[in-house]
């Protein structure tokens, strides 16, 4: 992933709620794009700052939970 991709919060998890937590996220914010990566956290990994124009606002969320849809050029 890159800045500049076009991304969604991937489907599924290892719980009910986890993906009930993640479809309400697809559904609510939509598709977003890549506007930063960093490292942080603890223990510290990969993160992303995505701004979804479907509600105008950016959030920060693990690489990991996230998959491209439209990669940018």
């Amino acid at each position: 992933m890159k800045v500049g991709d076009l991304v969604i919060r991937k489907r599924g998890g290892s719980t009910i709620w986890k993906r009930n937590a993640a479809w309400q996220q697809r559904q609510e914010l939509g598709t977003g794009i890549i506007l930063s990566k960093q490292m942080s956290g603890k223990p510290e990994h990969s993160c992303l700052t995505v701004y979804y124009a479907k509600t105008g606002e950016q959030w920060d969320i693990a690489e990991s939970l996230m998959e491209v849809v439209s990669e940018s050029r």
